[in-house]
């Protein structure tokens, strides 16, 4: 008996220790803190800096090939069966007949040779060119990198007001239910006395059982916007979190702030925008790297070799024996003076190309214009929603007040008291999705200003 109390004071410690440590793991984030930890370690973002280092290596890579490129071999043969060529015998033998020959071997059975090269690039426009373009890409891995980290803060941003959305909801109808369940007993002992009728009973029944069912589809969901937020910041799905920011909190300053929907848009604060002008000088470097293709390369090079033959394997790696030397200087000059035509097309394909970019620019600059307009109009119009609705909210509360208090009284009907309950919730629903709207279009219009 006494082994038993030990095992299961051992496992009730063990039980503890380990809710303690969950209670451990559980990370609290405000939204700023959620926004930030996304802009790090979102996985899109993180995809976004190993393309961005990626690109930093490739400058790392084209600017070598300006540098001096230095090679080095060693090769060794073996010559099983020499060949042999013909040779007029009388070269030997003074004496032998006219028209005679005979067979000499030329060479040697063991055969290696070592050898080293360096070159260096003198002339060529389009490395120069592609220089330039390297850091041009560069930039746009960067830019892309931080177009990342702005989606990250906005899909936080939108997923952390969707999961204190939820968890409200289930707040209300929480509150709801505990007053309704309270109301329906009263009634039940009211009809087992004979004061109210069965059609009292049943609707405040039939009223409970849709708010059990609204509170169990209220959990379910903030355990998925939960999960949509975690997955949204980079954060393993089986992690604990903590929202640490209310919704109020969040509203209060924009309520207060009027000097978001005052200020003046300007394209050059918009990502989209900057990329664009990333990608048009790309494509004016594109198009000069092809005309450089016009013009000649030049490159210098020195080769330097050592061999050595030998008729025994023994001698044939001996550095004792005379290794002969071979050193060529000299230069390479390459023109390609014609193509048939197939240089002049890529040139009108770099140009047709650029093209392009500047008119996706022009069409960019008259799009985000119209994004920032249709983002203020939306941010306005929520506003002045979230407004109509908390006065709906607070009508619609007094109203449920007051018919309860009559219900109670037995003035009013469990009929009244349930149409003044389906309207106080669809007064909570509308107001907090113009509460959700209005974070989004705030969260909209920044984005549009490019204020992120």
């Amino acid at each position: 008996m006494k082994v038993i109390r030990v095992l299961i004071g051992l496992w009730l410690t063990f039980g503890a220790s380990l809710v303690l440590q969950a209670q451990k793991e559980a990370r609290a984030f405000t939204i700023q803190e959620a926004q930030e930890y996304a802009s790090q370690n979102s996985y899109t973002v993180l995809d976004k800096v190993l393309d961005y280092e990626k690109a930093r290596k490739t400058i790392k890579e084209t600017a070598a090939l300006g540098l001096p490129q230095i090679s080095a071999s060693f090769g060794y043969s073996y010559n099983a069966q020499i060949p042999e060529q013909p040779i007029p015998a009388q070269f030997f033998d003074p004496s032998a007949p006219e028209g005679s020959f005979t067979t000499v071997a030329f060479g040697v059975a063991h055969q290696n040779q070592g050898q080293i090269q360096v070159s260096q690039l003198l002339l060529d426009g389009s490395y120069f060119v592609a220089l330039q373009a390297t850091r041009v890409v560069k930039e746009t891995k960067r830019l892309e990198k931080e177009e990342a980290e702005i989606e990250a803060r906005k899909n936080v941003a939108q997923a952390y007001y969707g999961a204190l959305v939820s968890m409200r909801t289930k707040e209300i109808l929480e509150n709801n239910l505990q007053i309704l369940e309270e109301n329906f007993e009263e009634t039940s002992k009211l009809f087992e006395n004979g004061f109210v009728e069965d059609q009292d009973v049943s609707q405040l029944e039939l009223l409970v059982n849709n708010l059990r069912n609204n509170l169990n589809q209220a959990n379910r969901q903030v355990s998925l916007a939960l999960q949509l937020l975690k997955f949204n910041m980079g954060i393993d799905l089986q992690e604990e979190i903590i929202l640490s920011s209310g919704l109020e909190e969040i509203l209060a300053p924009i309520k207060l702030d009027a000097t978001l929907v005052a200020e003046d848009f300007t394209l050059d604060q918009h990502i989209t925008y900057k990329t664009l002008l990333t990608q048009e000088k790309g494509a004016r470097l594109q198009l000069a790297n092809e005309r450089a293709k016009y013009f000649p390369t030049l490159g210098g090079f020195v080769n330097h070799s050592q061999s050595n033959f030998a008729n025994d394997f023994a001698d044939a790696f001996s550095f004792n024996t005379y290794w002969i030397p071979g050193t060529t200087i000299g230069a390479s000059l390459n023109w390609n003076i014609f193509t048939g035509l197939g240089r002049q097309a890529k040139v009108q394909k770099a140009k047709i190309d650029l093209d392009r970019i500047q008119i996706a620019k022009q069409a960019t600059e008259s799009q985000l214009q119209l994004q920032y307009q249709q983002a203020l109009s939306d941010y306005n119009f929520a506003m002045d929603n979230l407004n109509n609705q908390m006065r709906n909210r607070g009508l619609s509360e007094r109203i449920l007040v007051k018919t309860l208090r009559k219900y109670q009284e037995g003035i009013s009907s469990s009929l009244e008291l349930t149409q003044a309950e389906n309207q106080y919730l669809e007064s909570e629903r509308n107001y907090i999705n113009a509460l959700l709207n209005l974070l989004n279009a705030r969260e909209a219009l920044e984005y549009a200003l490019g204020k992120y």
